[in-house]
């Protein structure tokens, strides 16, 4: 790993919660679902990696994260069920659970990139068809100042547990543990703890279908790059991604009034 790839993965995530968390508390629970599921921090890790290692490389990651993307679907359906009990450390074990499972299941799997990122796609169509519909308006209340400090702390803790868990593990377990939904485990949590179950579930019915742009970007670099290069390939990717994004937005925002913070 690079050092720049390291910093990246330490650095970048906190960043993007505290960022994420505004934009939750400025236009709601749903915009901010609606733009967590961008390749924030994974399109830039591959990017330096594949420059590094080669297009080989960028498709092989590429196809594993579109595997990725099943066990985040059972991660969003179980934490969004789970949450019923109004509980976050409930649907969070119930989260992980189903992304671990589908994650074991799939690692090594031998399928085209075609397969994998049809499948991401139906997985994440099921999900938000699947998932309990919000029975409020879940306006967000007043939070205390050191919420999003709390929040970028509590991110930085668990990225790090990762990269020393991966570190000990083999290849396939540790690309398992690599692809773990760090930002949405924080946000999800303290949003259902802060906010309520109503609130949780614009953020998982949102990241559901920001994901679909997560995928697109993917599948773009995984079969552009050996055909147009990294750099055309990474150029064609986020035009894809960026207008699959921009039409979800589009049909699915519905600002919210601004939080007050203490």
């Amino acid at each position: 790993m690079t050092a720049l790839t390291l910093l990246l993965k330490i650095s970048v995530p906190p960043l993007l919660v505290a960022l994420m968390s505004l934009a939750a508390r400025r236009w709601g629970a749903t915009f901010g679902g609606l733009i967590m599921g961008l390749p924030w921090m994974t399109g830039p890790v591959v990017y330096f990696l594949g420059a590094e290692k080669g297009t080989d490389f960028v498709v092989s990651a590429s196809l594993g994260v579109e595997l990725a993307v099943w066990g985040m679907g059972a991660y969003i359906l179980g934490f969004g069920f789970a949450s019923r009990g109004g509980h976050w450390l409930t649907a969070l074990v119930t989260g992980i659970v189903g992304y671990v499972a589908v994650g074991l299941v799939t690692q090594g799997l031998a399928v085209p990139l075609w397969l994998a990122t049809a499948v991401a796609v139906l997985v994440l169509v099921l999900v938000y068809l699947l998932l309990p519909r919000p029975t409020s308006s879940a306006i967000p209340g007043r939070l205390p100042q050191w919420d999003i400090p709390a929040r970028m702390v509590a991110t930085f803790v668990l990225v790090g547990l990762i990269m020393i868990t991966a570190d000990r593990l083999g290849p396939q377990r540790s690309g398992l543990i690599a692809s773990y939904p760090v930002i949405l485990t924080v946000i999800g949590s303290f949003t259902l703890r802060q906010w309520g179950r109503d609130a949780l579930l614009r953020v998982l019915r949102g990241i559901s279908l920001s994901l679909l742009a997560f995928v697109g970007f993917f599948a773009v670099v995984g079969f552009g790059a050996p055909a147009l290069g990294l750099e055309a390939a990474y150029a064609a990717a986020t035009t894809v991604a960026l207008s699959i994004s921009a039409v979800i937005l589009f049909k699915n925002h519905r600002p919210l009034p601004p939080v007050a913070t203490a």
